[in-house]
């Protein structure tokens, strides 16, 4: 029997950038996750729509408490939290000058007990285009756009936390911006995912 599980990923804004929640719901027929499948819910993390500056290059570092991840976001933006319906949880950094700017969205997702690491979800090449074995994560480079809209360019890590050997949380970690803005925020980019870290595994 082919297992199937279902990820339900909704992100918003903090109250300020008046949120306007967006609901993606995507299931995996197989436990290797094609890019195909996997698309979909990397578009999730583009609801903030970005604008073209990003306002510092310098990192501050945020935790998560319970969930025992530390990351990296521009310094000077403040970190919005957001529990969610069914064990989800998320943090979104935006630039408080330019709501709609480029920001950073950390998103932590319950998991079946038999995913115990990103191989369950297939190898790097299905998964994505570039492996950082010092985190024990892929990251994924993809653009996307909505009609009548510019592009957009987004980097995200995933990683898997473990408790005793069996799945428990999906963790992204997103930074986007518009696709024009996108070779001058790739330096800050790649910090911000390499800024990752936990203390499970």
């Amino acid at each position: 029997m082919l297992r199937r599980f279902a990820i339900i990923a909704t992100l918003g804004l903090a109250s300020a950038l008046r949120p306007t929640p967006t609901h993606l719901a995507f299931a995996l027929s197989q436990p290797a996750l094609s890019r195909r499948a996997l698309l979909p819910a990397l578009a999730a993390a583009a609801t903030v729509r970005p604008s073209p500056a990003l306002a510092a290059d310098a990192l501050e570092q945020h935790t998560t408490g319970s969930y025992q991840v530390t990351f990296g976001a521009p310094a000077g933006w403040p970190v919005s939290e957001q529990e969610l319906q069914g064990s989800r949880y998320l943090y979104i950094a935006t630039d408080p000058a330019e709501p709609d700017s480029a920001n950073v969205v950390l998103t932590f997702q319950p998991l079946a007990a038999d995913y115990t690491s990103l191989g369950s979800f297939g190898t790097q090449q299905l998964v994505g285009n570039s492996l950082m074995p010092h985190l024990g994560a892929y990251t994924y480079d993809y653009t996307i756009q909505q009609t009548g809209k510019a592009p957009r360019h987004l980097r995200t890590l995933f990683a898997v936390q473990t408790e005793e050997g069996r799945g428990r949380r999906l963790v992204t970690l997103t930074a986007q911006c518009y696709e024009s803005k996108y070779a001058e925020l790739k330096p800050m980019f790649q910090k911000v995912l390499e800024s990752y870290s936990t203390s499970l595994k």
